[in-house]
């Protein structure tokens, strides 16, 4: 698989020929991520690669169902709060995160399409925070069909029971289930190195120890700042070492999803 993140998106399309997409009324997958350190093994862009992926495997399990689906440019402008103090870690205010994210939306929806997913890959809250906002937003103004699709981890945490409109759920085998295995550790180590084995530091992998926090010490990591750096020095958590499956996380979770987003057709 390439790893260029515009490949199979509306960023190799023409204008005249996305115009005629909208016409048909494909739902689109607008993948979201930051930019932000990952541990010297994986490169900065792996929430950007991740959420991506997801959309590239949901938009094939759609061709299955003789579904058609467009995926929109990765947004990978979000939040980094918990990771700004890192190098590489790209902090965007709120403000314009917020803006831009909004503004991808409405030229989505001004084209002519009215069903927009959006594939999270990035947990910092405040990021969060910010999308549903954004979500919230659209659905206020009547554009219903921009909808937060999710395995349901990011409800407690944005405390929301699933019921909002502004939640298409979808729900994944038990053992995949609860987001992601750590920032940098196992599933998304396993994700760039099956996928994109040519952005690992694989020298750098071999060699690095598993990092598993206590819930203290994860509570304290979350407050960011200056704070972050000294529970994670090297700006990874779990286990850089995946088992040899953990790839299939991705895959199950597309399955999950082509079905959510089938449900519409």
């Amino acid at each position: 698989m390439s790893y260029s993140i515009f490949e199979d998106t509306m960023a190799e399309m023409t204008g005249q020929e996305l115009e005629a997409a909208a016409l048909r009324r494909p739902p689109v997958l607008l993948p979201l991520g930051v930019i932000e350190a990952h541990g010297p093994h994986l490169p900065l862009g792996t929430d950007v690669y991740g959420s991506y992926l997801l959309c590239k495997l949901t938009r094939r399990r759609l061709a299955e169902r003789g579904v058609e689906s467009l995926i929109a440019p990765p947004y990978y402008w979000g939040i980094n709060f918990v990771t700004g103090a890192f190098p590489g870690s790209f902090r965007v205010r709120r403000e314009i995160a917020e803006g831009l994210l909004s503004d991808i939306l409405d030229t989505i929806l001004g084209t002519g399409f009215t069903r927009v997913f959006l594939v999270n890959h990035q947990g910092d809250i405040r990021h969060k925070q910010m999308v549903a906002d954004v979500v919230r937003s659209k659905n206020a103004d009547g554009h219903t069909g921009v909808q937060w699709l999710d395995d349901g981890s990011s409800l407690a945490r944005l405390e929301q029971t699933g019921d909002e409109p502004m939640w298409r759920l979808y729900d994944p085998p038990e053992r995949w289930r609860g987001g992601l295995r750590t920032h940098g550790g196992e599933t998304e180590t396993a994700l760039v190195g099956r996928y994109f084995p040519e952005l690992v530091n694989w020298d750098e992998q071999e060699h690095l120890a598993p990092a598993n926090l206590s819930a203290r010490e994860l509570a304290e990591w979350r407050r960011g700042e200056e704070h972050a750096p000294k529970v994670t020095p090297l700006a990874y958590h779990g286990s850089p070492h995946p088992s040899y499956d953990e790839w299939r996380y991705y895959d199950h979770h597309a399955k999950a999803m082509a079905d959510a987003v089938a449900a519409d057709n």
